[in-house]
């Protein structure tokens, strides 16, 4: 995506947004329409998830009971759960999607016209997304292109005939010189809609997420202001006599109702986000978990290069969403110590209970949670690592 010319946030987020709509209407899904509509591109995404569905298990259970066939076959598997997920989230919840997408834009509406510091922020927030969407787009491409590069290349190097996607087409065998590029074509178009959703279905869900980031900040922003109201009635006391009113009390009890009232808007959006998409992020982390196990215990058996390939993918996918969820388990983090240290001392009795209040919120923050049991961070993917690897060797010990 080139960079705007306007360095407007309000305007860069709405281009922004813009084109990660592309990504899924390419994929027959319009975000930000007023009403899902389907299309020719829909149903060519169901399509191809279909046709790979369908010619995987036939593959599967048409192989004379090779089961190490089966289980080559079966390899992509949780790359099909993985963007079916994807799929049926942005089909089932596009609605939602579109309202969270709204609402962050009037916030961004909001917010620019409310001082340089918000102004940096927002640009911040966003430069921190295309980063992030930079990073996975590269990785996507990487990992896509030596998938569908590798068939042609063993075949150029000994005569090796590898299919994209490790399955067969009923009707065309692979020693068949026409049989097998119809193969690869069919593949092709298969594997190109599956990193098309894959990125696509990635990008909304980064979207909503990194807003967690942004928010955590402007409530940073928004904390300091208080503080620094709060320190200056602290000087102004020193030289006022004991028991005379310091003025500036109604600016300082605006700016705290300010703090409670966006870090309840905080809270309420980190809830909506992850009720939105727990399920798709959990589908995602597991499957691709599952992948990375399947291809590890072949890999282990005898040396298969495709499957080695897709355990890089499967990896590289799982660990994606494990990533942001520790920089957004920081943001909480940094949202507690930032309440923590403001000067409450200088608050009014009635104020501090207010203040109590946000306190004993920000204690339990809405965490996003794997099955609701495992928290999304680097630290849930090496145990997930862990445990692969314990099955792994348990499954090699037993064939």
């Amino acid at each position: 995506m080139s960079h705007p010319a306007t360095v407007n946030p309000a305007n860069r987020f709405r281009d922004l947004t813009k084109y990660i709509n592309t990504w899924t209407n390419l994929l027959g899904v319009d975000v930000l329409a007023d009403k899902l509509k389907f299309n020719y591109r829909t149903w060519t995404t169901i399509f191809a998830i279909a046709n790979y569905t369908a010619f995987s298990f036939f593959s599967i259970f048409n192989n004379g009971g090779d089961w190490q066939v089966s289980l080559k076959t079966s390899l992509m598997m949780g790359g099909l759960f993985h963007g079916l997920g994807k799929f049926l989230t942005c089909l089932l919840k596009q609605q939602a999607m579109r309202r969270l997408t709204f609402f962050s834009r009037n916030i961004y509406d909001d917010y620019e016209h409310r001082g340089a510091a918000y102004i940096l922020t927002l640009n911040s927030s966003i430069d921190r997304l295309l980063g992030i969407m930079r990073g996975i787009r590269h990785g996507y491409i990487a990992t896509f292109f030596m998938i569908t590069i590798l068939p042609l290349a063993m075949l150029m190097y000994d005569g090796t005939r590898v299919t994209v996607m490790q399955y067969e087409i009923p009707g065309l065998p692979l020693d068949n010189n026409l049989a097998y590029w119809i193969t690869y074509l069919i593949q092709l178009v298969t594997i190109g809609v599956a990193g098309f959703g894959f990125y696509a279905g990635d990008l909304f869900v980064l979207l909503g997420l990194t807003q967690i980031l942004t928010f955590a900040d402007m409530l940073q922003l928004k904390i300091d202001m208080l503080n620094e109201e709060l320190e200056q009635k602290g000087e102004k006391r020193a030289l006022k006599e004991v028991g005379q009113r310091i003025e500036g009390e109604e600016k300082r009890h605006k700016l705290l109702i300010d703090v409670i009232k966006w870090h309840q808007l905080f809270t309420d959006y980190c809830r909506t986000v992850n009720d939105l998409y727990h399920d798709l992020i959990a589908t995602q982390v597991l499957s691709m978990a599952a992948a990375v196990m399947l291809s590890f215990c072949i890999v282990l058996i005898s040396f298969h290069l495709p499957s080695a390939i897709y355990f890089v993918v499967s990896a590289y996918s799982m660990s994606v969403y494990c990533i942001l969820g520790t920089k957004i388990d920081y943001a909480y983090d940094q949202v507690y110590e930032s309440i923590c240290n403001l000067s409450w001392y200088e608050l009014s009795g009635d104020q501090r209970k207010l203040f109590g209040l946000m306190l004993r919120e920000s204690q339990n923050p809405q965490n996003i949670k794997l099955l609701g049991i495992m928290p999304l961070s680097v630290t849930t993917a090496l145990q997930i690592i862990k445990l692969i690897y314990s099955l792994s060797m348990m499954m090699l010990n037993r064939t």
